[in-house]
């Protein structure tokens, strides 16, 4: 493992580290924002425990104006600060002997545009006047810039905030309210409660012209959603779900909740989707307001997974934190696996781990590459923080929980977690400390089993092959590139293996493949072989050709869910990776006409979304006339309009057919009648189901001409609620006439769309398949603005999507713009980006040709 420090009397060699010689133990702030000057003043009286004689005090500060600093009551403080180190170095006339000491400071600030540290959010009001809030993003090393402290997770302390704000105006924090005054010239000084010992980057105020509910009691917790005003209506369904989230994690941590109240802020302008700071959680607006009655399942999940995700956090991540920031996997792991249980256990029918399975896939999607990275790497600077906040944090460290999970049983899990909190409780932690906790709870080799699995990038490809009465399973690591040995990696892989004889007798077993090779007896000759049975392992798994003709033939009947999406998905990513070939993948998609579930349809058609890029003129046609025959049988068993007993997952997948037979199969049709769901929908949204409706603003924009443009822009400028914005914002990259494309373009990069949804547009606009090479031109055009515009965090998604530009003039291109434009806060992921690129264009190469000689005999043989 990487070492890390602790808290003893040592001093760190990063220059990113403060000295361990002193820690803060109390921050009294008092903070006075001015809205119209975008500026803000405050004084912090800090508490310190000095730990060793010295000479200085180091602490953070970035893009303060620090006016003055006493320490003990003395002013005559030498200050220097390092900008580009982000630090702030305070010499006191006389040495600091060990004890408590107090340092208090005056400081000014920017409430900036970047979305970090203080910053301003606006909004237009009924009036169409804009108002300014100011809000916080501290999350990872932003709370320097608010005001001077010890701004490392490690650090923790007492804040006691105080906000002087103009009258009229809401300001909240992390603390309920305990005292207000007037000041006499139209301020009020608000006093919020001590928080409990925690980091920095929890900490959170906002302030502006800001309206909340009626708080609901929660067993003793007041829970409010706050919000811009006219949005009340908005607010219930997030207040049910935080208020049911709030009791399941109570329950499953076995802990009080640890604050005093807990707001669900809704913001306008907010780069990440929400933060877990104490008490005042911070969202995007489609993150939390939202209207059931017009809200497509999908959009009603990522509320209620998101909502799950923050308050999970209130105890795995807040009551007990990472040491430092190479630990952030585990908050963001857990957090997303909890999510998960929370929204599965809130709605059962949603079928949440059965969706998770595209969560795993976009995991696998970038451990494939040999740009990968270990889940857990050391962490040196705040840019090297910011590039942890990716797929492989949330979703891979998400998956590797889940298995562990399934692998010890639920109940054997949860009580590793309760002791592991219980534990550590106000305190931090190294990752080693929770597989600690769980292994002396269970017995298991948790630390030896997942230190295989945190310590090295990549995941294995579990062979099953058969040999007489045995199924020999190897293991080898999965790559979609040979380039590069994968040398003697070896995972200890919790493998579930299943087994159904003709007869139907079965049985389950579970075996730890920590070497090369194991077996297993059949348990009849022409038995049924599941390996991954319930689907939860992090691997893929590649069957021999009997093995597979059996597994297939019962597909429907045999496996589960997870398992039959496994099946698809393993298979178009050995496509990817030239184990198999892609008219090999549409054969076996052939064989789901009668799959029902969405999740399996989900990976079917991504899968077909690819082949469709492969394929250019008459054999691209008859690839669209495939997609309209294995689309039509299960459409047509829905139906075109809800049913009084369909479930919201039943009506999801109508409207993913829909799109589907409409733009992947290029039915005439499907159009036309999706067409018609659009001006009904316009007119009157409740007249249509939410989900086709969505399908049907999706179908319009990819079939639009120049008066849908207009209508679509004017309703991503003004909807009735952020969902309805953003389908209609985000569809405008589906446009297909290459002069409405242009102006889609100009839109996006125009002050007209926010600064937190811009790179996101711009990302689909790459992502389209025939104007995508135009897209990437104009951000390389205007990349400096971008990067002056854009949240940091958003720059590497605007441009994830040039992988699939896959054809070797584009790969030129782009590889040579970005030997000369860094992204420094992602430079990690940035390389996977290019690489899968490259990936996709060995792809195409070979794959291209294949598939259209398999389209061309299909047709001539017909």
């Amino acid at each position: 493992e990487p070492p890390t420090g602790t808290l003893g009397r040592t001093m760190t060699d990063n220059p990113h580290r403060l000295p361990r010689t002193a820690r803060p133990t109390r921050y009294d702030l008092v903070l006075e924002p001015d809205l119209d000057a975008a500026a803000f003043r405050g004084t912090v009286d800090i508490a310190v425990d000095v730990l060793e004689p010295v000479s200085e005090l180091v602490l953070n500060a970035a893009e303060l104006d620090v006016r003055s600093v006493s320490i003990d009551g003395a002013g005559e403080c030498a200050i220097d600060v390092d900008e580009e180190l982000e630090r702030l170095t305070l010499t006191p006339p006389s040495r600091l002997e060990p004890g408590a000491h107090r340092v208090t400071l005056e400081f000014t600030g920017t409430l900036n545009d970047k979305l970090r540290g203080w910053y301003r959010s606006t909004y237009k009001d009924a009036s169409g006047a804009e108002q300014v809030i100011a809000t916080s993003q501290m999350q990872a090393t932003d709370c320097r810039r608010a005001f001077p402290c010890w701004d490392e997770p490690e650090f923790k302390a007492v804040f006691a905030v105080t906000l002087r704000v103009r009258e009229g105006l809401l300001a909240i924090s992390n603390g309920p309210e305990v005292e207000r005054h007037g000041g006499g010239t139209g301020t009020v000084t608000i006093r919020f409660a001590d928080t409990m010992p925690m980091s920095t980057y929890l900490v959170a105020f906002v302030v502006g012209p800001l309206e909340a509910t009626k708080p609901v009691d929660v067993d003793g917790t007041p829970l409010r959603v706050v919000h811009v005003p006219g949005k009340d209506h908005l607010t219930a369904y997030g207040l049910e779900v935080g208020a049911f989230a709030l009791r399941w994690f109570e329950d499953y941590y076995g802990i009080p909740y640890p604050s005093d109240k807990v707001d669900l802020v809704a913001l306008p302008d907010f780069a990440a989707g929400a933060m877990e700071n104490l008490g005042c959680i911070t969202f995007r607006e489609n993150v939390l307001l939202v209207d059931p009655a017009t809200s497509t399942q999908q959009e009603e999940q990522l509320v209620a997974d998101v909502v799950s995700h923050e308050l999970a956090h209130m105890w795995f991540g807040d009551l007990v934190t990472m040491r430092w920031w190479n630990g952030i996997w585990l908050n963001e792991a857990f957090a997303t696996f909890m999510e998960v249980a929370a929204c599965d256990a809130f709605r059962p029918a949603w079928k949440r781990w059965e969706t998770f399975s595209l969560d795993r896939t976009a995991a696998f999607e970038v451990d494939s590459l040999a740009a990968t990275r270990p889940v857990e790497f050391e962490v040196v600077s705040p840019a090297d923080a910011d590039g942890m906040f990716d797929v492989l944090t949330y979703e891979k460290g998400g998956s590797l929980l889940r298995m562990l999970e399934q692998y010890l049983g639920e109940e054997r899990f949860r009580e590793g977690i309760r002791h592991y909190l219980q534990m550590h409780s106000y305190g931090n932690t190294e990752t080693g400390d929770l597989w600690d906790a769980i292994e002396s709870v269970t017995g298991d080799p948790v630390r030896r089993i997942m230190d295989s699995w945190i310590w090295q990038g990549g995941f294995p490809l579990v062979s099953a092959t058969l040999a007489g009465d045995e199924v020999v399973l190897r293991q080898r690591r999965f790559r979609f590139s040979a380039d590069g040995a994968a040398g003697d990696t070896r995972w200890a892989i919790p493998v579930r293996i299943r087994q159904v004889a003709p007869d139907g007798a079965a049985q389950e077993e579970r075996l730890l493949l920590d070497g090369e090779s194991a077996s297993v007896r059949l348990l009849a000759d022409d038995a049924v072989v599941v390996v991954n049975s319930g689907g939860d392992g992090f691997f893929r798994v590649s069957y021999d050709e009997q093995l597979r003709a059996r597994l297939t033939a019962v597909a429907q009947r045999e496996l589960s869910t997870v398992e039959r999406y496994n099946l698809v998905d393993d298979t178009w990513a050995a496509v990817v990776a030239g184990a198999t070939g892609a008219a090999s993948f549409v054969e076996l998609a052939r064989g789901f006409t009668e799959e029902t579930e969405l999740a399996v349809w989900r990976t079917l058609l991504a899968g077909l979304g690819w082949c469709d890029r492969l394929l250019d003129g008459a054999p691209r046609q008859r690839l669209q006339e495939y997609v309209r025959e294995l689309v039509r049988p299960a459409l047509s068993r829905l139906g075109w309009a809800p049913g009084p007993d369909d479930d919201d997952l039943t009506r999801e997948l109508r409207g993913l057919l829909v799109r589907a037979a409409a733009v992947l199969g290029q039915d005439a049709d499907a159009q036309a009648r999706a067409r018609e769901l659009f001006e009904a929908q316009l007119t009157d949204p409740a007249r249509v189901d939410p989900p086709l409706a969505a399908a049907a603003i999706a179908v319009a924009a990819a079939t639009g001409g120049a008066a849908d443009f207009e209508r679509f822009v004017a309703k991503a400028r003004d909807a009735s609620n952020p969902q309805e914005q953003l389908r209609y914002l985000y569809a405008l990259a589906e446009f297909p006439d290459a002069e409405l494309f242009e102006r889609v373009l100009d839109f996006a990069l125009s002050s007209d769309v926010k600064t937190q949804n811009a790179p996101f547009l711009l990302a689909r606009c790459i992502a389209n398949r025939d104007h995508g090479e135009r897209a990437w031109r104009r951000v390389r055009q205007n990349w400096d603005h971008a990067n002056e515009a854009f949240p940091n965090n958003s720059i590497v998604r605007m441009v994830d999507p040039v992988r699939f530009l896959c054809r070797p003039e584009q790969q030129a291109d782009v590889a040579a713009f970005f030997r000369e434009h860094e992204i420094p806060q992602a430079a990690k992921t940035l390389q996977q980006v290019l690489e899968r690129q490259a990936v996709n264009v060995g792809m195409r190469e070979r794959e291209s040709p294949a598939l259209a000689v398999a389209f061309g005999d299909a047709a001539d043989s017909a």
